[in-house]
């Protein structure tokens, strides 16, 4: 077999498995392919082109392309996790210990999204590439939704409506409720185009020193990649498995179809996204009370014994979402007394599980979405399991207060 065979079949099986209908637009500039070999020939010879890209569109065009206002033959939802643009790599720290650090971040949460995805009741209708350089794609896979179910304009939002729900599902079932911060679902651009599984990373390549490919993963594989694992993985053209291939999800499907029929047949806007604002945790920082340490805190919070247990407790963080609506609650309540970034983070870092950078992020998310203190009620309401009952006043108030009525 040719050297130039070889990449021809990885790409042929990669677009069986991720692009199997047609026509498609194909490379960054956007030529149309109307069959897997055209698709072929135009996104290796854009492998090594700086002015293009290797990239394919999400999904074909049988009835034309979305910029005259035609559906496309909608049988998935794409999700691109990314490191964020605020973060070290992408803001200018473009070196190997930078992208091994945030890598390291990105893939703590596509870890906890496999492993839940895993154990759902359809594992096998999602698909996962490693972009290469700085991301994981993850599609759900459903049978094709006819055009007739909707506009144009209702497909967008509804399409819009089910993708955020589901990242909304993820980040309840998995705790990681700043997901959104790491995800890209932008699923209003119906003609949106993406990198072809088993091409080169022309970036990452040269950003590396050395070749590197966007490969397809399990998605048991992914459920153990660290940022060692997705270098070796993203060194050469990987061979398309059956456990690779999705099985449409029907269920999917028809909730998807629900909501492109009941979607407004309006433009909407598209959220701009979740980042942190580091002129809010600079000003918070600023105005904060450095004279509070962590041995000042049992008297800060001596009001919230529930929030003094939560670092102590050995089960602070098995609780899934129940224990990060525990930690913003901790965390929400000390913003309001004022405390010092640093003395949260030492204040959290009690329980052996807590990592420093990890709570970190956590706090300046929500100094950067400027919250306000989690109340009693939905601690009770979500996370009752860290309610100390007759061991806080406010709960026993508010017994008194029920009884008395």
């Amino acid at each position: 077999m040719t050297e130039r065979a070889y990449p021809r079949e990885s790409v042929e099986d990669a677009l069986r498995a991720w692009a199997s209908t047609y026509p498609r637009r194909a490379t960054k500039f956007q030529r149309w392919a109307t069959s897997a070999t055209e698709a072929v020939e135009l996104v290796l010879d854009a492998e090594d082109d700086p002015s293009n890209w290797p990239f394919i569109s999400t999904y074909s065009f049988p009835h034309g392309h979305t910029k005259d206002g035609a559906i496309p033959r909608i049988d998935r939802l794409f999700f691109d996790f990314d490191i964020p643009d605020t973060d070290e790599y992408r803001s200018g720290g473009k070196h190997v210990d930078a992208w091994a650090r945030d890598m390291s971040r990105l893939l703590v949460r596509t870890r906890k999204v496999a492993r839940f995805l895993l154990k759902s009741e359809n594992p096998d209708c999602w698909q996962v590439v490693l972009s290469g350089h700085k991301g994981v794609h993850i599609d759900l896979v459903f049978p094709a939704v006819p055009p007739s179910n909707g506009d144009f304009e209702q497909f967008k939002n509804g399409m819009s409506t089910y993708a955020d729900l589901i990242v909304e599902y993820l980040k309840d079932a998995t705790g990681l409720d700043d997901l959104d911060a790491w995800v890209d679902v932008d699923s209003s651009d119906l003609g949106r185009l993406r990198r072809v599984p088993n091409t080169k990373h022309l970036g990452a390549s040269q950003a590396f020193g050395e070749d590197r490919f966007c490969v397809p993963v399990t998605l048991k594989e992914l459920a153990e990649i660290g940022p060692a694992e997705y270098i070796e993985l993203t060194r050469s053209r990987r061979p398309v498995t059956r456990a690779m291939w999705a099985t449409p999800n029907n269920k999917a499907g028809e909730v998807l179809t629900q909501h492109i029929r009941t979607a407004d047949t309006t433009r909407r806007s598209t959220p701009s996204g979740s980042t942190v604002n580091r002129a809010r945790i600079d000003a918070y920082e600023k105005a904060a009370n450095d004279s509070i340490t962590a041995d000042d805190l049992p008297f800060v919070l001596s009001d919230r014994p529930c929030v003094l247990e939560f670092p102590k407790r050995a089960d602070a963080f098995s609780h899934r979402s129940a224990s990060h609506m525990m930690e913003m609650k901790a965390v929400t309540e000390m913003m309001e007394k004022e405390v010092p970034i640093q003395t949260m983070i030492d204040f959290l870092n009690q329980h052996p599980a807590a990592e420093e950078d990890y709570t970190r992020e956590r706090i300046e998310q929500y100094i950067s979405r400027n919250y306000n203190a989690v109340t009693c009620e939905k601690i009770w309401r979500q996370a009752d399991a860290f309610c100390l009952g007759s061991g806080c006043q406010i709960w026993t108030d508010v017994q008194e207060t029920d009884m008395n009525r």
